[in-house]
């Protein structure tokens, strides 16, 4: 076995604890089982990670936790907040599009840890959302509660993804962007300038 440097150990771990993880559930991964496939004894890992619920929190939670801030972060374009929403959109249906597993397993494995985690995690989040909805000014004629529209827009790039995750096909994130940036901004039914009075 390849003597590595501390941080690189320390990475291949969290990365063959992602595996294990995703693979078996928090509940049914053993630390002996994240050793054996790292190709280490069970002490070295404890050298590196204290127990298994600090493994589950840096290899699963904490990238998600680094990806939500970015997010975040990326979702103002210089261009105002009509652009805002296509960064948006954007940005989250990448995120579940390559991480779907994780939310899935962050959230849904057990109830305990997916409340704790939407509670601190995603809950912020969405909350931060609104709020800068609620400063960016008003594009559009309706005066609709980001703390309704912001949960909701994220419901409908999280079913677009689970969709195609189960259908197995692959997400056209040009288009499915365009179709939601189009429903935020115009509703369903378009503006009433595009539609037409059936004869």
């Amino acid at each position: 076995m390849a003597r590595l440097h501390a941080e690189e150990r320390r990475r291949q771990l969290l990365a063959t604890a992602r595996e294990e993880f995703l693979r078996s559930g928090p509940d049914g991964t053993r630390i002996g089982d994240i050793a054996d496939r790292a190709g280490v004894n069970v002490a070295l890992l404890y050298r590196y990670f204290d127990s298994k619920e600090q493994l589950f929190e840096e290899a699963i939670v904490e990238p998600l936790d680094v990806l939500l801030s970015t997010m975040l972060d990326d979702t103002v374009d210089d261009d105002g907040p009509a652009a805002s929403v296509d960064v948006f959109f954007r940005s989250l249906l990448e995120i579940f599009d390559d991480y779907l597993d994780l939310f899935n397993m962050v959230l849904f494995s057990d109830r305990a840890h997916g409340q704790a985690f939407f509670n601190r995690r995603l809950e912020p989040f969405i909350d931060a959302l609104a709020a800068r909805a609620r400063t960016a000014g008003e594009p559009w004629p309706q005066t609709l509660d980001p703390a309704i529209t912001t949960p909701m827009c994220i419901g409908m790039s999280w079913g677009v993804t689970v969709d195609a995750h189960f259908r197995g096909v692959e997400l056209d994130l040009d288009h499915v962007t365009e179709v939601l940036v189009t429903v935020a901004t115009q509703g369903l039914m378009g503006s009433p300038a595009s539609r037409q009075t059936p004869k």
